[in-house]
């Protein structure tokens, strides 16, 4: 199984990608440096808990899509 922290890295990586935004600029959107925001997308950074929303609002996704592709026990212990 993979960890939940590698799955939401992989998704806010497509979804930067797919808004067509740098690390760099989507680093800026959430208040990291780009070093912040390409070791979050390697999921070598821990997500904290009050960055999730920032993040969403960067990326125009819900928390939901940011677990795409995770467990079906993660997802519902988290309401998913």
């Amino acid at each position: 199984m993979v960890d939940l922290g590698r799955i939401v890295a992989r998704n806010i990586r497509g979804e930067r990608s797919r808004l067509g935004l740098t690390q760099e600029e989507f680093g800026k959107l959430v208040g990291w440096s780009l070093s912040q925001a390409h070791d979050a997308e390697k999921g070598n950074r821990r997500i904290h808990v009050q960055e999730i929303p920032l993040i969403c609002r960067a990326l125009q996704v819900t928390f939901a899509d940011l677990c795409r592709g995770a467990a079906p026990d993660d997802l519902d212990s988290l309401g998913l």
